[in-house]
């Protein structure tokens, strides 16, 4: 994700990568750019004993057309959405959570956490099995939380707390953290389990991120076939596997097609059975289409713009209300999402399970209009940042504009990318105006994303969008997160989530509902608290 400013002695925290349907992030990946060009030429093929199902029936085949392409298959970069859609099928993780936000055993059966919320002991399941046969032990877990540690990258910014951790014996691990974090159990679920003698023996000199690139160490349902990057991925069925599912193919297959329009066409040819990332346009053109049904899955990702509050004139919490009140948020659903979303409700995404009674985000200009002439802050110029190649984005900002427009406020649009827009807030005194992007927590704990974004210890390392700084917020997170309470951990993020509110940080826009065209007879389109994108091991057919 996103390169932070590092504090010393602690991991800075990232944001999750926000560059979804194919629009490429141009940051240097360590473990992706020195393996790019071998990869577009070669077929790399990963486990041994999958084998190859290229003699199934189409009933067997599961193809889904996305523009998600991966620049890299290691999992320690699942921060990245498409990275995170490559390693559900193939990984296993820890824990995992419900529709609902509950957290749920999987490789680990039991848990128990240390009244100070500073180190936890899991018991693991034995019978789970890597794809070459090795069993996962407690081993496999200390190596897999180390390397993401040593790192340092991609996913560790969601264990940045981790100090050290202790296998027991064969079913039993011991975690120290550096402080106590109440929510790091839940953190787990984003930690894809790796082979540890698998990856040691195709370490090199990069701790095997160049090998991982391009081959996968899991334990998961689908083992990786063939890879060629840029063009499609191969996963064959595990016929062992210790969460079997009734109706999952024996192959499946991502077809990586950048154009939107591309992907519904090819949907309507047949010759791909699920399409992602289509536009409401295509969807519109797919209406009425023989054998395609359309499945909506709740999105865990809100659209924000967050201000400066430490510099300029958005320093006034007066003038970022009246900001807030100029726009046209049941447009936005109703225009740009298609109806395919809901106005947001406060700073958290509306799926999480733990989040505050705030109002929903509302237009009212006369009001704006007086917080301004109260602030003194007629004829206002003001910069946003956002990314012109989403179309979301793109739509939002040109409606924002003229929204501001009619409260006398002129925006000035710039369109930066993700990292542009990262590098100017390493510094309080480079912050835009006003930045426009998605965000979403990468495991469902309220008191952690909140933290994240909001707590002013982050201010200036790229994860704090807006400055933000309240000494009071801070504190509750503090005290949410080394509550070992789930129930008085979510209490205490309330708390702080009604404050960052009350203090206008940032507009709370929408969130959506992504939709997939398929053929009929595919089922398992659910929301995970946990991905943005489909977890593809939940996908099933019956023709």
């Amino acid at each position: 994700m996103p390169p932070h400013v590092r504090r010393p002695g602690r991991r800075a925290p990232q944001g999750p990568h926000r560059h979804l349907d194919g629009q490429n992030d141009p940051r240097p990946r360590r473990a992706a750019s020195a393996v790019a060009a071998l990869c577009l030429a070669l077929v790399v093929t990963g486990c041994a004993g999958a084998g190859t199902n290229s003699t199934s029936s189409r009933s067997d085949r599961l193809v889904m057309g996305t523009g998600a392409l991966p620049q890299t298959l290691d999992p320690v970069l699942a921060s990245d959405v498409q990275t995170d859609l490559t390693s559900t099928p193939v990984y296993d993780t820890l824990v995992g959570y419900d529709a609902q936000g509950v957290l749920t055993p999987a490789v680990a059966t039991a848990w128990t956490v240390a009244p100070d919320a500073a180190s936890l002991e899991l018991t693991l399941r034995s019978d789970i099995r890597f794809h070459d046969g090795t069993v996962l032990t407690a081993r496999d877990v200390v190596y897999t939380l180390d390397r993401v540690h040593r790192l340092g990258i991609g996913i560790a910014s969601v264990i940045a707390d981790y100090q050290s951790a202790r296998a027991l014996d064969d079913t039993h691990v011991s975690i120290t953290l550096s402080k106590p974090n109440s929510a790091f159990l839940g953190a787990l679920s984003r930690v894809y389990l790796l082979n540890s003698a698998l990856v040691q023996a195709n370490a090199g000199g990069d701790d095997a991120q160049r090998w991982l690139a391009t081959h996968e160490a899991g334990s998961g349902p689908f083992a990786l076939d063939s890879y060629r990057a840029g063009q499609q991925i191969v996963f064959s069925a595990v016929s062992q596997t210790w969460r079997p599912l009734p109706g999952r193919p024996k192959t499946l297959v991502y077809r990586y097609i950048v154009e939107a329009a591309a992907r519904r066409e090819e949907l309507k040819a047949g010759t791909i059975d699920i399409a992602q990332g289509l536009t409401p346009a295509d969807l519109t053109a797919l209406d009425g289409v023989a054998g395609i049904e359309t499945s909506e899955v709740p999105s865990p990702m809100q659209l924000y713009v967050f201000f400066d509050t430490a510099n300029g004139p958005t320093a006034d919490p007066r003038v970022r209300e009246a900001i807030q009140l100029a726009y046209d948020y049941q447009g936005h659903v109703d225009t740009i999402l298609a109806g395919r979303g809901q106005i947001a409700a406060g700073p958290l995404p509306s799926l999480m399970a733990c989040r505050a009674n705030l109002p929903t985000s509302r237009q009212d200009i006369a009001r704006a209009k007086e917080l301004l002439a109260q602030a003194g802050a007629a004829g206002l110029n003001l910069t946003m940042y956002y990314q012109s190649t989403i179309p979301e984005h793109a739509k939002a900002a040109t409606l924002l504009q003229s929204n501001l427009r009619d409260i006398g406020v002129t925006l000035t649009l710039k369109s930066v990318t993700y990292p542009e827009f990262v590098k100017a807030l390493s510094s309080k005194g480079t912050a835009p105006d006003l930045g426009m992007l998605w965000d979403f927590p990468l495991y469902p704990d309220a008191a952690a994303m909140l933290d994240r974004v909001y707590d002013s210890k982050f201010a200036g390392t790229g994860s704090n969008y807006g400055m933000y700084a309240n000494p009071r917020a801070d504190e509750l997170l503090a005290r949410a997160l080394a509550q070992p309470s789930p129930t008085a951990s979510c209490d205490l993020a309330k708390q702080a989530e009604e404050a960052i509110d009350a203090d206008h940080v940032s507009m709370n826009i929408a969130s959506s509902r992504t939709v997939y065209a398929h053929r009929a007879g595919i089922a398992g389109f659910t929301a995970s608290p946990t991905h943005i994108l489909l977890d593809t091991a939940a996908l099933t057919r019956t023709n």
